[in-house]
């Protein structure tokens, strides 16, 4: 069969097919003939088919007289909006499985479906375009005679119309995806975009300037180009001991009713833990494993099981109590989410005991 399609790729490029004859005998009753059909049995391979006063090219019979498929032929080029015609034919006997070609392009649709015409296609082949064995095994999927007589074609085509069904379905549901994501800032997702921005420009941006940019400035533009550094020194709000001003970033809170204010989220973050650990000296055994992120540990007895995964966010920890290491680099939904399980392992209420609010961490 391979040779077959090289030759009709070879034709079809020449523009040697002119006519809609030339397509069904020198295209279609060809691969047909490789694919096992019987093309001199009138039971097996039915042409032109009346139906009510019109008429299908033809009908494909493994098992005369059911009919399987039907094939609607046109000139190369013109088989645009005959999906109608062909749809119509096989509502009107029941086909499970219908193609409509013009030699060069070659669709197959399952009619019995949802959808519209486009939705219940379940493949688009052009054989001039995709590789000889891409070809073959399209047609041998579903047009093999053997295939359409045991049902393992149709199956196939109906399985294939399920995947592209559920991709549709998913494909909408990206947006809200999206939408829930930069609301609620994943772990994972800020880590991603930190690494990448510390990629372009060799400066890892603070978790809560990444979180800013997510809950307020979503409409980005395509990247057009990019300069990647080859070698820059890193430059980070750990490092450089420049500090984000305090009218910027200041917190107030309370811990046990005593007013407090800190520069940033990160030094409240501290303090209502140091707070509490002096209150308890077995609270950070109980709170370390509460609240663990999915790759990291956030709390942890020895700095480098901060961050196990990712060794070289080694610099954005803290040794906050004695023995006892906190890692800096999250965002202040994640700051939150620390101070609340905090909180419940020592059967605090949140907003009493303790009060404090977070920018972006709701």
């Amino acid at each position: 069969m391979e040779k077959l399609i090289s030759t009709l790729k070879e034709r079809l490029n020449s523009g040697q097919y002119q006519s809609e004859t030339a397509v069904r005998e020198a295209i279609i009753l060809p691969v047909l003939l490789e694919l096992g059909w019987d093309i001199f049995d009138p039971a097996s391979v039915i042409r032109e088919l009346t139906l009510g006063g019109k008429r299908v090219d033809y009908a494909l019979c493994a098992m005369p007289p059911k009919k399987d498929i039907f094939i609607e032929v046109k000139a190369v080029g013109h088989s645009t909006h005959a999906d109608k015609q062909l749809f119509e034919y096989a509502f009107h006997e029941g086909i499970p499985f219908a193609i409509l070609t013009d030699g060069r392009e070659w669709n197959f649709y399952v009619p019995g479906e949802q959808g519209s015409y486009d939705e219940r296609r379940v493949q688009k082949l052009d054989i001039v375009e995709r590789s000889p064995a891409d070809v073959i095994a399209t047609f041998r999927k579903y047009l093999d005679c053997k295939r359409v007589r045991s049902g393992e074609a149709l199956i196939a085509a109906r399985a294939d119309y399920q995947n592209i069904s559920k991709r549709k379905i998913a494909q909408t549901k990206i947006p809200d995806a999206w939408r829930y994501l930069v609301a609620e800032p994943d772990e994972l997702l800020m880590e991603l975009i930190a690494d990448r921005v510390e990629t372009l420009c060799g400066y890892r941006p603070a978790p809560e300037d990444i979180e800013d940019f997510l809950i307020t400035d979503r409409q980005v533009g395509p990247v057009t180009s990019i300069q990647v550094p080859q070698s820059m020194p890193k430059k980070t709000q750990a490092n450089t001991g420049e500090k984000t001003p305090v009218s910027e970033r200041a917190i107030s809170y309370k811990i046990f009713g005593v007013a407090k204010r800190a520069d940033n989220a990160t030094d409240a973050l501290i303090d209502i833990l140091r707070s509490l650990a002096a209150r308890n000296p077995y609270f950070l055994e109980k709170v370390a494993p509460l609240v663990k992120g999915t790759s990291r540990n956030h709390i942890a007895k020895h700095r480098n099981d901060v961050y196990p995964l990712k060794p070289e966010l080694i610099e954005y920890t803290t040794e906050f109590v004695p023995g006892w290491w906190l890692g800096t680099n999250i965002a202040n939904r994640e700051k939150m989410r620390i101070i609340k399980e905090a909180c419940k392992a020592e059967g605090l209420v949140l907003g009493k005991d303790i009060v404090i609010t977070l920018p972006n961490a709701e």
